[in-house]
């Protein structure tokens, strides 16, 4: 298969290669702006993401509890495609409804051209225009951040409306940062200041964060799967039906 797209199209799967491997490293440099907001030494958790503390994080005290080997972290890239809706179409169809992104910790978003549709869902309830910005990305919170943070940084809820009868197709290229699945919900919140997850109560957090972090389901790997077979009931209980009942109770 991998064979066949490269014939079609000479020379995409290394582009497309180089340029995931950009925008992972960029994510990392955005993580060590995360660790120097919250006051934690730089680098403190480079091991999520498979890469090796500096010395200057490796001391295993109580802020820094005792590490131990994950899985690889899962990064996805998407690229997308939404074509304008019908002629006869009265408005413009859905291309995505409201979520969060459940993937882990950040999603890069790189709108391609001008074409607008993504919709970013405010504090007060308002859905706002993300109109593209040339040469920039959309950066979104995850849902393993919100549960990092017990709240008090929530991920983003978000939706694209689809292109309009007149408009032009509307590409985007979406990074999504993972964390290892056989990581927990707890050993994340060991690394987070406890002045960081005290936050959620000035920031206005709900007492129910998210469905995303019930905590029956400790396991990051487990409440993806669990948040999957709950948005693809049919999928689910054809491939899952044993622990469906389980995980939509």
């Amino acid at each position: 298969m991998a064979g066949r797209e490269e014939a079609s199209l000479p020379g995409f799967r290394e582009a497309l290669t180089a340029y995931h491997d950009e925008v992972e490293s960029l994510s990392y440099r955005f993580v060590h702006l995360i660790e120097e907001a919250f006051d934690i030494p730089i680098g403190t958790l480079n091991h999520f993401f498979g890469r090796q503390m500096p010395h200057s994080a490796e001391s295993k005290d109580d802020a820094n509890p005792e590490m131990r080997d994950f899985l690889p972290p899962q990064h996805r890239i998407k690229l997308l495609r939404y074509p304008p809706s019908p002629p006869r179409a009265q408005e413009a169809s859905q291309g995505v409804g409201a979520h969060k992104d459940s993937s882990g910790w950040l999603t890069f978003l790189y709108q391609v051209g001008s074409e607008e549709g993504l919709e970013v869902l405010s504090s007060s309830g308002e859905w706002l225009r993300a109109q593209p910005v040339p040469n920039s990305f959309v950066v979104n919170f995850g849902n393993a951040f919100e549960a990092a943070t017990k709240g008090a940084v929530k991920a983003t809820v978000h939706r694209v409306i689809a292109p309009g009868p007149t408009s032009n197709v509307r590409y985007s290229i979406p990074f999504f940062m993972g964390l290892p699945l056989d990581m927990t919900v707890s050993e994340i919140r060991r690394y987070i200041p406890d002045h960081v997850r005290q936050l959620r109560g000035s920031a206005g957090g709900d007492a129910v964060v998210s469905d995303f972090l019930d905590p029956r389901w400790d396991s990051l790997g487990e409440s993806q799967l669990r948040k999957w077979i709950r948005s693809h009931r049919e999928a689910g209980e054809k491939w899952y039906a044993d622990v469906v009942p389980y995980y939509t109770q």
